[in-house]
């Protein structure tokens, strides 16, 4: 007879759906491989989907600390081109990840960085512990460097805001993003089907093209140009840019600076004058490639005195193509000194 309830109750067990399988569904329907965590229980349900009903998937790799999580996935990122999960336990997990974070932001890396927290029903939460790493609107601790940040209240609202937070981390510029799920909604059952993203549905939006009349008034600028000088800092993150940029510097016969955010231009070629700073100092057109740190190979410091001096001569043109002010953050300061460039062209120079 016992048997016979065990052998009910594992089927019903089976059968059953919880909403953090919702979750799981998602991982795997945005393609999302790895997840990168160290344990905590206001994500066991999450964690238990994964190994029961995800079938370990995306695979999960054990780490130490968050931090460590954050940092493994920020490398798989700039790696690949992909993004992969960091998993954080409750608010004292965010904490520990704060710094990975921060340099996963100011580093364009796409994470997308799953937390916990509550339960935020009162009556649900264990003495002390549930109350004491719970916060209200958790994820404000990294909302100054993260591209945006959402907590569902109930597990309709899980799959939209999934699709929202995988857009706008792939959406160039790239950013870690932080979704949060409360640990009560998680372990809940589900008493009916809850709506997907359709599999048709573009996850991402396409990307920013230049203005051809401005691409136009780059060109002749260049072409007019005796001595132009490129700046690269993150044209190479995609193979396309690397090589688009290669075949640009040679067409031209023009050098180029690799300011090293990204693998921008062959370490090896003949044209990579990163190490060659001179190079400015007869430069009568500046072209900035995807490029915030410009100061750094176009001055010298004075570190005693922290004073700059431009080694570009004062005449020459300087054209800027990039993402320019998108994505600033209203706290961190990435973005660097405003260069006032000649022509500016809101493009993505990886096209």
């Amino acid at each position: 007879m016992s048997k016979t309830k065990k052998s009910k109750s594992s089927t019903e067990a089976a059968q059953s759906r919880w909403a953090s399988d919702v979750i799981v569904d998602l991982l795997h329907a945005y393609g999302l491989p790895h997840a990168a965590l160290n344990p905590g229980a206001s994500y066991r349900g999450l964690h238990d989907s994964i190994v029961n009903y995800g079938e370990n998937r995306p695979t999960m790799m054990l780490c130490q600390h968050e931090e460590t999580a954050v940092q493994i996935a920020h490398g798989y990122a700039k790696a690949s081109g992909q993004p992969m999960v960091a998993i954080l336990h409750d608010l004292v997990g965010l904490l520990h990840a704060n710094m990975a974070i921060y340099y996963a932001y100011i580093d364009r890396a796409p994470i997308f960085i799953i937390g916990a927290t509550g339960p935020m029903d009162e009556a649900k939460r264990r003495p002390r512990i549930d109350w004491i790493h719970t916060a209200q609107g958790q994820g404000e601790a990294v909302r100054a460097y993260t591209k945006w940040d959402y907590q569902p209240h109930t597990i309709a609202g899980v799959p939209e805001a999934f699709a929202r937070a995988y857009a706008v981390m792939m959406t160039e510029p790239t950013g870690p993003i932080y979704m949060c799920y409360d640990a009560w909604l998680q372990e809940q059952k589900l008493d009916h089907e809850v709506p997907m993203p359709p599999p048709h549905a573009a996850k991402v939006p396409s990307r920013l093209a230049p203005d051809p009349k401005a691409l136009a008034a780059a060109a002749d600028l260049i072409a007019a140009a005796k001595n132009p000088v490129i700046i690269a800092e993150f044209v190479g993150r995609e193979p396309e840019g690397f090589h688009a940029l290669v075949e640009l510097a040679e067409t031209g016969g023009l050098p180029v600076y690799d300011v090293d955010s990204r693998l921008n231009f062959p370490t090896r070629h003949p044209l990579n004058m990163s190490m060659v700073k001179d190079v400015f100092r007869d430069a009568d057109l500046v072209l900035c490639l995807d490029t915030r740190d410009w100061e750094r190979p176009t001055t010298e410091l004075a570190s005693t005195t922290r004073e700059l001096t431009s080694i570009v001569p004062p005449g020459a043109k300087w054209i800027d193509i990039g993402f320019g002010d998108l994505e600033l953050s209203s706290w961190a300061l990435d973005y660097q000194r405003l260069h006032h460039a000649d022509l500016r062209i809101l493009a993505d120079t990886s096209l």
